[in-house]
């Protein structure tokens, strides 16, 4: 159990610290749809669909590797709460039509990246 707590502990610790330096870079150049959050969610949705694609082809890994990598890293390195709030940030101030985008690009462009990743896995598997 503790070999699995650090697991995920060193992975979320690796995606949190890069998710918020990427927010910190990206986020202020355009407020209305912030692209360190979507950035951040549509890599960490190619990196779960291709770790999880990987993981199915190679069952013989130590499941460590998946919980560092899909739990810790992903994990960490995405962001429902950031999204969420910078939603209601955009519907409070009136701005409806940014809102309703950014749910749409987040929600179908991680998707798509998470279906993409588990793709290239496949097929140069």
């Amino acid at each position: 159990m503790l070999k699995s707590l650090l697991a995920v502990m060193l992975g979320g610790a690796v995606g949190c610290s890069l998710r918020w330096l990427i927010s910190l870079r990206f986020n202020t150049l355009f407020p209305n749809l912030p692209p360190g959050t979507l950035l951040v969610n549509l890599v960490g949705g190619f990196i779960i669909g291709a770790a999880l694609a990987y993981f199915i082809r190679n069952p013989h890994l130590d499941p460590m590797w998946k919980l560092l990598i899909v739990t810790g890293l992903c994990g960490g390195l995405t962001t429902f709460s950031t999204f969420s709030a910078e939603i209601v940030v955009l519907l409070q101030t009136g701005k409806y039509f940014w809102a309703m985008s950014s749910v749409m690009v987040h929600v179908i462009g991680s998707l798509l990246m998470t279906f993409a990743g588990f793709t290239v896995v496949n097929l140069l598997g």
